[in-house]
């Protein structure tokens, strides 16, 4: 009588778990991240505190998308267990986010891309664009781009949660395909080419002599920035990519709310120059990343019958 298994065995019966489940695009992209920066981390942990805590948060994350999409699949017509299966990646992008600060500087040990981001700015424009747009600081301008910057965070919820409502899940399940390939390759380059804001760089402090003012929007953004920002995720700057991509495939599946949300986008890169959240060659190369993102993930989506007007 057999009385145990085999690690062979149990690496089997693991697989066979998850044999049957359709893994998307989207699944794929948040565990393969998740999944790489913790095997990375065992190697290249000289400057992170705590690695093996890291480690272990990753590979329970990993596991937790596993099932969620498992049980997920398993019982399409929960709505419940569907809405969680459908929007988790948002909580892998916040916290993606959130460690950014903490373990950006693995690979190098330092925030070695600043130096060259303030160069190419200067080489570009002659300036340093963000110290340049001080002279104009008025509490009416720093409002308007502060109505600007803050927009960033409609452009998620105004794109899902209308394709949600509207019943179109696979159009859905393809936006968040395309948001986490976009937006953690976007982390991953963090990590490769670490830079701080102008705000935050030792070379620019001394320059930054005005204090921006405005209203109710600029308050919002001063109180968000002041809890939420992070050092070392600036080049390419995520949010241009990320709201560069939202526009793109708003155009593709809700047409109308593309029109919207596309020339906006250039409003929420400016902002970012001017309030002094980025390099002007942040937004300027997160267009960039943001078009190859968007045409490499449309190419996967289509290959994999995951694009709804492909299929």
């Amino acid at each position: 009588m057999k009385m145990g298994y085999s690690m062979t065995e149990k690496r089997k019966g693991f697989l066979f778990r998850y044999s049957d489940i359709r893994f998307r695009l989207m699944d794929i992209a948040c565990a393969g991240f998740l999944g790489s920066i913790g095997f990375l981390l065992i190697f290249f942990h000289k400057t992170v505190d705590s690695w093996p805590r890291y480690v272990l948060i990753h590979a329970v994350l990993v596991f937790a998308i596993l099932e969620l999409v498992r049980i997920g699949e398993k019982n399409p017509q929960n709505k419940i267990l569907w809405f969680l299966r459908t929007f988790y990646p948002i909580a892998i992008f916040l916290f993606g986010w959130s460690e950014v600060g903490t373990i950006v500087r693995m690979f190098f040990g330092s925030l070695w891309f600043t130096a060259p981001s303030i160069a190419m700015d200067k080489f570009l424009f002659g300036v340093h664009p963000s110290i340049w747009c001080q002279q104009f600081t008025n509490p009416m301008l720093d409002e308007i781009f502060g109505f600007f910057y803050a927009s960033y965070y409609l452009f998620l919820p105004s794109v899902v949660l209308v394709l949600y409502i509207k019943g179109k899940r696979n159009e859905t399940l393809a936006v968040f395909s395309f948001l986490s390939v976009t937006l953690l390759s976007n982390y991953f380059l963090f990590y490769l080419l670490p830079a701080l804001s102008p705000s935050m760089a030792d070379s620019l402090a001394h320059l930054h002599t005005k204090t921006y003012t405005g209203y109710f929007f600029m308050r919002i953004i001063l109180a968000i920035q002041s809890n939420a920002g992070v050092a070392g995720g600036a080049f390419p700057s995520s949010h241009i990519s990320e709201v560069f991509v939202l526009a793109l495939v708003a155009l593709r599946y809700e047409k109308k709310l593309g029109h919207v949300l596309l020339p906006v986008t250039f409003g929420v890169a400016v902002s970012a120059v001017y309030l002094g959240y980025h390099h002007a060659v942040d937004p300027i190369f997160g267009f960039v990343w943001g078009a190859i993102c968007y045409v490499v993930t449309l190419k996967l989506l289509k290959a994999r019958n995951e694009d709804p007007l492909s299929t």
